[in-house]
């Protein structure tokens, strides 16, 4: 079983040998760029060093997965959104809202994810990827309708809309969830193998469940459809504690849902059992960052006997993460006797099999 198998089975909740070690978000890092000669900000707008930094979080850090892109302001850029304030250790920023009333919505066309903004650059990175026959799953992301429409409006603005303009929302809303489909689509079709759907502002510190029903629920679940429908599996990432809407995440129809590390993995798992994969969520800041590689692995064994599907950060990991701590998180999740010359190899390709692992 190859990591791409492995993954896939996770979020088919099929019989596994162990749990997958991923990042279906951001892990490019500022020693990966050194590492690899092709950093940040060069490497959000060209697809070769996108995806030649992107490969180092598998061949080098040692996760078995391949992310692309690396930040959550690339979808607002095909609707015209302007964005800046990038650096090595930084990545792009929304400069300001392009929707400022009705009318603004009314008018706004959904673009051309083959054409518009920097998600070309995605795309071409994507088949690229897909044309160099790996054994890792492909990740391909997606900004969900709720936390897109903020980042064109506003993120304050939006979360009043909800209260005062909650038409005008919507609107904006339809128009957003159009875009997810196309820009969803395209990327499968370019080669990624799943897609992981980002909506980071609806948690439930921000929308009430009665909220997240109106206007995250039914948007997110037309993307999920949609992704499904093109044969690729669809994880679910919303920050913060979402334990008073997951019922209605579950509800999405997504193969996996990622929470971060405010949520409890055991109380995640005792939700999800047999309805959809549980992933996460090794904390990117508290254990990543701060902490050493020795910490890295007993984290990471604890949400493994949590009942954790897919193993994985609770969020994007932070360029200054020392790269000993992701290689940790990679070993953690791979027989304790195994060489070190292959822990270090960063893929699981030809090593023994694990123990067997089972859903229970």
């Amino acid at each position: 079983m190859n990591e791409r198998e492995r993954l896939i089975a996770s979020l088919r909740l099929e019989p596994v040998d162990r749990v997958p070690v991923v990042s279906h978000l951001q892990a490019a890092t500022v020693d990966l760029m050194e590492a690899t000669g092709c950093y940040w900000p060069e490497a959000n707008r060209d697809a070769r060093k996108m995806l030649t930094l992107a490969l180092a979080v598998n061949r080098i850090a040692g996760l078995e997965s391949v992310k692309v892109p690396f930040d959550v302001a690339l979808d607002p850029t095909a609707f015209g959104v302007r964005t800046g304030n990038d650096a090595v250790d930084r990545p792009p920023s929304v400069m300001g809202p392009i929707i400022s009333s009705l009318e603004d919505v009314e008018r706004l066309q959904v673009p051309d994810p083959r054409r518009d903004g920097r998600p070309p650059v995605v795309l071409e990175a994507l088949r690229i990827l897909d044309g160099m026959d790996l054994s890792i799953p492909i990740f391909g992301g997606v900004i969900a309708p709720f936390m897109l429409a903020g980042q064109m409006r506003g993120e304050e603005a939006a979360i009043m809309d909800v209260l005062v303009e909650p038409d005008m929302m919507k609107g904006l809303l339809a128009k957003c969830a159009e875009w997810g489909v196309r820009y969803a689509e395209a990327q499968v079709e370019a080669g990624a193998d799943v897609i992981s759907l980002i909506d980071a502002t609806a948690s439930g510190t921000i929308l009430s469940p009665e909220q997240y029903e109106e206007f995250a629920l039914p948007y997110q679940r037309r993307i999920a459809d949609a992704i499904r429908s093109k044969g690729a599996p669809v994880i679910l990432h919303i920050c913060g504690d979402t334990a008073s809407n997951f019922e209605m995440m579950i509800s999405t129809g997504a193969d996996g849902l990622s929470v971060d590390q405010l949520m409890d993995m055991r109380w995640v798992k005792e939700q999800t059992r047999g309805r959809c994969a549980a992933v996460g969520n090794v904390s990117p800041t508290t254990t990543l960052l701060f902490q050493g590689p020795d910490d890295v692995t007993r984290s990471c064994r604890e949400i493994m006997e949590a009942g954790t599907d897919v193993l994985a950060p609770g969020c994007g990991i932070a360029p200054r993460t020392p790269l000993a701590n992701m290689q940790a998180m990679a070993r953690s999740a791979r027989h304790p006797e195994w060489p070190e010359a292959h822990r270090r190899c960063g893929s699981s390709d030809a090593l023994p099999a694990s123990p067997a692992y089972h859903r229970s």
